[in-house]
C-alpha cells in the first residue's frame, strides 16, 4: 500500500505540473516570452518524469502495467499525450518555439485527464481484478491502443489549428504557424501512432478476447467503435498517400478519428453497455 501512496504522491506531483506547464506556454504566447515557454517544457517534462515513476511504482505494486480500470487508464492516458508531444518537439527541435501552441493544448489536455483520475469520481485504491483482466495482452492491448491516440491527439491538436488558421488566412489574417508545418506535424503523428493503435486496438485486443470471452471478435459495443476509428484513420492515411489529400480535407478527418478515439475510451463505457463497460 506504501507504494500506491508514493505512486499517487508522484501522480498529483504531475497534476500540478502540467497544470503549470499550460500556464507558462499561455503567458509565453501572450506575452511573447520564449523563456517562460522554455520553462512550460521544462515543466512538463520534471512533471512527466514524476508521473513515470508513480506509473512504475503503481505497475510494481498490482503486479502488471496499472491500465485496468478507468483511473488507470486516465493516468496512462495524460502520460501518453506528453510523450507524444515531447517526441514531436525532438523531431523538429530546430523549431520547437514554435510548436509550443500545439504544447498548450497538450498540456490542457493532459492536465484534464490526470485531474479527473484525481477527482473524488474515481478511486486509486487497487481492487481485485476479475478474471478476464488478470492478462497481460490486456495490458499489451491498452497500452499499445493508448500510446497510438496520444500520437493521434497530437494530430488533433495540429489539425485543429490548422482549421483556425485556415480560416484566418483567408480572412487576411497572419497565423502563427505556417499550414505546411502543421499538416506535416499531423501526418507525422498519425504515422507513428497508426501501427501502435492497430497492434493494441485490433491485434492484442483481439486475442485477450480470446483468451477472455472465447472468441476473436464479438461485435461488442467498444469493439465496433474502435473497428470505425480504425478505419477513419486507415482513410486519412490511403487518401493522403495514394490521392495527396492534404490540408483540410485531412485535417477534418484527423480531427474526427481524434473524437471517435475520445468516445470509443469514455463515451461507449457510459452510453453503451458492453462487455467491456467494467473497465
Amino acid at each position: 500500500m506504501n507504494l500506491i501512496a508514493n505512486g499517487v504522491l508522484f501522480f498529483n506531483i504531475a497534476v500540478v505540473g502540467y497544470l503549470l506547464g499550460f500556464f507558462l506556454y499561455l503567458f509565453a504566447l501572450i506575452f511573447k516570452r520564449p523563456r517562460l515557454g522554455m520553462l512550460g517544457t521544462a515543466a512538463l517534462t520534471g512533471s512527466f518524469i514524476a508521473q513515470t515513476v508513480g506509473l512504475g511504482l503503481r505497475t510494481m505494486t498490482v503486479g502488471m502495467l496499472a491500465v485496468t480500470n478507468t483511473y488507470e487508464s486516465l493516468v496512462f492516458y495524460s502520460w501518453v499525450f506528453v510523450l507524444g508531444y515531447l517526441v514531436i518537439e525532438l523531431l523538429y527541435r530546430g523549431i520547437r518555439e514554435r510548436l509550443r501552441l500545439i504544447g498548450t493544448f497538450i498540456a490542457l489536455l493532459a492536465f484534464g485527464m490526470i485531474a479527473a483520475a484525481a477527482s473524488p469520481l474515481f478511486s486509486a485504491a487497487p481492487r481485485p481484478l476479475i478474471p478476464a483482466l488478470q492478462s497481460y495482452w490486456l495490458a499489451l492491448h491498452v497500452s499499445f491502443t493508448i500510446l497510438g491516440e496520444g500520437f493521434f491527439a497530437i494530430a488533433f491538436a495540429a489539425s485543429l489549428l490548422f482549421l483556425l488558421f485556415e480560416r484566418r488566412q483567408r480572412r487576411g489574417g497572419n497565423p502563427p504557424l505556417s499550414l505546411e508545418l502543421l499538416d506535416d506535424i499531423s501526418y507525422k503523428s498519425v504515422a507513428i501512432g497508426f501501427p501502435f493503435f492497430t497492434l493494441g486496438g485490433l491485434f492484442f485486443g483481439a486475442i485477450w478476447a480470446k483468451h477472455a470471452w472465447g472468441r476473436f471478435w464479438g461485435w461488442d459495443p467498444k469493439e465496433t467503435f474502435m473497428l470505425v476509428t480504425w478505419l477513419v484513420y486507415v482513410l486519412y492515411l490511403h487518401m493522403r498517400v495514394r490521392y495527396g489529400w492534404r490540408e483540410r480535407r485531412a485535417a477534418w478527418i484527423a480531427v474526427i478519428g481524434f473524437l471517435l478515439a475520445l468516445f470509443t475510451f469514455a463515451g461507449v463505457n457510459y452510453l453503451l453497455r458492453g462487455l467491456h463497460s467494467y473497465v
